[in-house]
């Protein structure tokens, strides 16, 4: 009887191990996760789920934000120095399927701010964002411009200038202290420094 009750905390042992190793296995830092689990304080306000975007139409079946695991867990780092300044983080797009990519890529006007879906865009591989700051208490500060603004005055040297670039530098600063990359044409986005790594995805939100 002994021998047969350490045989079955043996047994017991090994479940336990072989289980946690699944676990380990599942939280892969690839893995497409939900920035709001995360970041619970983030304001997810995803364009492409609403119809105020330069497409004009709703391209997202719901307003889920969605970022490689390991670029949510840099990305939380930028949000708590900004939260240390009495800001929040405001989400207006994250992971993108390769269909909506596409459909951005057909509708645009002007390709330079739109990424070809044959080299892809690093918003669907998940590490990508667009991104804007509100106050502690979720209200709207001065910004550049709105999302989406195809403009020179989206461009990130002039929309870091003067007063309206106060809260844009702000945002930059905490980003590259994360150790995001910011892109010419757009203020708003920040890109994972290995991005490149990641695949390519259509996954639906």
């Amino acid at each position: 009887m002994l021998y047969y009750a350490r045989a079955v905390v043996r047994c017991a042992a090994v479940m336990v191990l072989v289980l946690a190793g699944v676990a380990v296995a599942d939280d892969k830092p690839g893995d497409l996760v939900e920035v709001a689990a995360v970041i619970p304080d983030a304001v997810i306000d995803l364009k492409y789920a609403t119809d105020d975007n330069f497409a004009g139409e709703v391209l997202y079946p719901k307003g889920v934000c969605k970022l490689r695991r390991a670029v949510v867990t840099r990305l939380a780092k930028a949000a708590a120095l900004l939260r240390a300044q009495d800001r929040r983080l405001l989400l207006w797009d994250c992971y993108r399927p390769t269909s909506v990519q596409q459909v951005l890529w057909d509708k645009a006007s002007d390709r330079r701010y739109v990424a070809n879906p044959k080299h892809g865009s690093r918003h669907s591989r998940g590490a990508a964002f667009d991104v804007a700051l509100v106050d502690q208490d979720g209200a709207p500060v001065t910004l550049p411009t709105k999302f989406d603004e195809f403009s020179a005055a989206a461009h990130r040297t002039r929309a870091l200038a003067g007063e309206r670039g106060v809260e844009a530098k702000r945002l930059e600063s905490a980003m590259k202290k994360a150790g995001f990359i910011g892109i010419p044409l757009e203020w708003w986005h920040f890109d994972a420094p290995d991005s490149a790594k990641y695949p390519l995805s259509n996954q639906p939100l």
